[in-house]
């Protein structure tokens, strides 16, 4: 439909141009402007945004905050159609660099990113000013969490859901994620809470957790622990610290966190430098370790100032990528991962530099990508280009399996990594909107309303349509995953994450949760069955994918919820920035 903008500009309004949605609104791109999207409300009959709360809004720095450009109505004739108020508005077309902060919370995430400390020390050192800006202008934020920032490779943070901060005119409605709601001060929306809300960011983004998760043994719920001022670093013996803890090293900053959270005060973080530890020697390991009933092999251990920023295995073959070298690997021998080969930079032609490449591996074949360009690792050592596939500087892609899936221009393409021939390589090319696809998330594709997801079916990448209403991420392995989604009671959102199946055209919700995101590894058994390996710390949980109930439990030093499993011919990889390791049943 036409509609048309405060200053009677008309404009396209066209479900055909969504690209992602919300609780209470969808976005959509905007043909007359590139550079801006539509926030559209999903119930025509609620007005959320007023020219008032429009106008309190305006005083925010657009540098950090993405906020309201221009109210949108409908359009009667040539005029604004005033009666029902705005549809929605404009605002800022964010590239598709920019992520959620809540990533860098993950350890796995900021590894294989090669995000550093002092990447995450500007980024600490911003937050309080943009928040102390919102509030000089008598702005409460309200819902301050990873969720809602976002943040580019460049260290940019902007700031999205503007539309519902508190302002002198609008009470916030008080909805808010579960992770950073006030349960000590009965969750109201106030500056003291955004206090709270910022610590917490921060908070994780040095610790790679939340101050209140982890497990304690008599009270299990994060509110009760708010409540009772049992933070993460609380000395108490019913205390269950996740491995993936990392305690802040800055004296003055951990002082501040224990008033916060210990004594239950609220103040704006004062932020020194350097607060970030920089990344410290992994510690070696030996080189085979028994436990219970599995048997860890080690395939490479990390030598001094080095570490694995990604881990790439198909069946039969997979690649280890560091900071110094890329090691190929021969998987398809049960029990035994054999090193093929290691590349090192010296070992590269001038054309391909180490630090700028990204690897891929096939089942037969290994890739490496290089401003848009594809070259294929020939037997003899050398490096084929690809003749039929570039990239623009605007694609996005994703790696299934042994398909390469490319969204570029206005097309997506299915890359078989196996089939090529010569300096040619299989392609499947289809016209699709290509910014309607989100491949940060998983790779999710969202058309008027509806969510798809996308799996590996064998020989190709099929397509299954979501079966809820709005899903936030998804990890998928073979024909079972994880998604994850926002559930909202009484104004309280606590996001999810649930295990799938796919059986036919139909994805199957199975009801049992994960704590938070694991990257298990699947291993089939049968066309339609197989065993799901979950990660856990000092264990791996095996599933069974009919149902997703636990069948056993292994102990397993080694693993922590950060850890990454994939399957092989050879057995499960585990891997994290400073190990790799082979698990089988003994």
């Amino acid at each position: 439909m036409k509609a048309i903008t405060e200053n009677g500009r008309t404009i396209t309004i066209d479900d055909k141009y969504e690209i992602r949605r919300g609780g209470e609104g969808k976005i959509l791109t905007i043909p007359e402007r590139p550079d801006q999207v539509a926030k559209i409300y999903l119930d025509p009959n609620v007005t959320h945004l007023g020219q008032a709360q429009k106008d309190a809004l305006s005083v925010l720095d657009s540098t950090y905050f993405v906020r309201p450009i221009d109210l949108i109505y409908q359009k009667k004739g040539k005029k604004i159609n005033t009666q029902k108020g705005a549809i929605g508005f404009t605002m800022e077309y964010l590239p598709p660099d920019f992520v959620p902060l809540a990533a860098l919370f993950k350890k796995n995430y900021c590894t294989s990113n090669q995000i550093d400390a002092g990447f995450k020390n500007n980024l600490i050192k911003q937050l309080p000013s943009i928040v102390s800006h919102a509030h000089s202008q008598d702005i409460v934020i309200g819902d301050l969490s990873g969720y809602n920032i976002m943040v580019n490779p460049q260290g940019t943070l902007k700031f999205i859901d503007v539309d519902a901060y508190e302002t002198p005119i609008h009470t916030h409605s008080g909805v808010l994620f579960d992770e950073i709601r006030d349960y000590l001060y009965k969750g109201i929306v106030s500056k003291n809470s955004d206090y709270f809300a910022l610590s917490i960011v921060v908070f994780n983004l040095l610790t790679y957790m939340h101050p209140f998760k982890g497990v304690h043994k008599l009270y299990k719920a994060m509110a009760e622990r708010m409540v009772r001022k049992i933070p993460v670093f609380a000395n108490d013996a019913n205390l269950i610290i996740p491995k993936c803890y990392l305690p802040v090293k800055d004296v003055t900053l951990q002082q501040q966190f224990e008033l916060l959270y210990a004594e239950g005060e609220r103040f704006m973080l004062t932020i020194g430098q350097p607060v970030a530890p920089s990344v410290t020697t992994p510690v070696v390991a030996p080189a085979t370790v028994t436990a219970g009933n599995l048997t860890v092999k080690e395939v490479y251990q990390p030598k001094l100032d080095e570490y694995i920023i990604r881990v790439v295995f198909q069946q039969n073959q997979g690649l280890i990528i560091t900071n110094y070298q890329t090691l190929v690997y021969d998987a398809s021998n049960q029990g035994y991962v054999t090193l093929k080969q290691s590349i090192t930079s010296a070992q590269l032609p001038a054309y391909l530099p180490q630090e700028e490449l990204e690897w891929f591996a096939g089942e037969k074949n290994i890739l490496v990508l290089h401003q848009g360009k594809l070259y294929h690792l020939l037997n003899g050592g050398g490096f084929q280009l690809i003749s039929n596939f570039s990239l623009s500087a605007k694609a996005r892609y994703k790696l299934i399996d042994n398909i390469l899936v490319v969204l570029d221009g206005e097309h997506k393409r299915w890359v078989h990594l196996d089939d090529i021939t010569k300096d040619f390589i299989r392609i499947e090319q289809t016209p699709v909107f290509v910014p309607g696809f989100d491949v940060f998330n998983g790779l999710i594709q969202n058309t008027g309303g509806v969510q798809y997801v996308f799996y590996h079916s064998g020989h190709s990448i099929s397509t299954v349509k979501s079966a809820l209403p709005l899903i936030a991420s998804v990890h998928i392995q073979g024909n079972v995953g994880w998604v994850s989604y926002d559930e909202q009671v009484a104004g309280e959102v606590t996001r999810k994450y649930e295990y799938f199946s796919i059986d036919g055209l139909q994805m199957k919700m199975s009801g049992e949760l994960l704590p938070g995101q694991r990257l298990f590894a699947y291993k089939t058994t049968s066309p339609q069955a197989g065993i799901v390996f979950e990660p856990n710390d000092d264990q791996m949980l095996v599933r069974r994918s009919q149902d997703f109930k636990v069948l056993q439990e292994f102990d397993c030093s080694i693993l922590t919820t950060e850890s990454s499993l994939v399957s092989t011919q050879a057995g499960i990889i585990a891997y994290e920035k400073d190990f790799c390791y082979l698990l089988n049943s003994k």
